[in-house]
């Protein structure tokens, strides 16, 4: 059966990295606040965001396509397996549905924002703001391995202000931010 709990086992089997792993339940996180506010299909659309990166760590140099072959042959729905293919450029696949344009915004905008939450000295997002996500955007020296072009571009895909789609992702981490490890303390 190909529900939630069948994808984080998959997660949980393919990704031993404690920080992998909260960082698909991020995408996963914000993935469900969009479906919710977009009348979409909040299970699809989370557990798509869920799986995204499952198959990074075990086969870096094959994902996603190795995940994709191995969700399909676990019957996964096929949008499930195009929209995660699609987040990764070099793939080729278009990202022609909007699960598949809201699964790439939401990829590396929220592993920034939980890199702005790290440096705050609470560690809690709920002190982080948009202007400071906005800064930091700015200082290519900071969280260096986030793709700037892929945050612009994904605020620009789903049709979404920046400023916007900061401030939303934000909504959707703080509503989860316990199993985040986001909250502070």
């Amino acid at each position: 059966m190909n529900d939630r709990s069948t994808a984080w086992q998959l997660v949980t089997e393919y990704t031993q990295s404690d920080s992998l792993r909260r960082h698909c339940l991020g995408v996963e996180t914000c993935m469900r606040w969009y479906a919710e506010k977009l009348g979409e299909d909040v299970e699809k659309w989370g557990v798509t965001g869920l799986l995204h990166d499952f198959d990074y760590e075990s086969h870096p140099d094959a994902h996603p396509q190795w995940g994709m072959g191995l969700l399909a042959k676990l019957d996964w729905p096929d949008d499930v397996i195009r929209a995660i293919g699609g987040h990764a450029d070099y793939s080729g696949i278009p990202r022609d549905t909007p699960m598949a344009k809201y699964l790439y915004a939401c990829d590396e905008l929220s592993g920034f924002v939980t890199a702005v939450t790290y440096v705050r000295p609470s560690r809690s997002i709920a002190e982080v703001e948009v202007k400071s996500v906005m800064k930091k955007l700015k200082m290519s020296a900071f969280a260096a391995g986030v793709n700037r072009e892929d945050v612009y571009r994904g605020a620009d895909e789903i049709g979404v202000p920046l400023e916007e789609h900061i401030a939303n992702v934000l909504e959707a981490m703080r509503g989860n931010a316990a199993q985040l490890g986001l909250a502070g303390g």
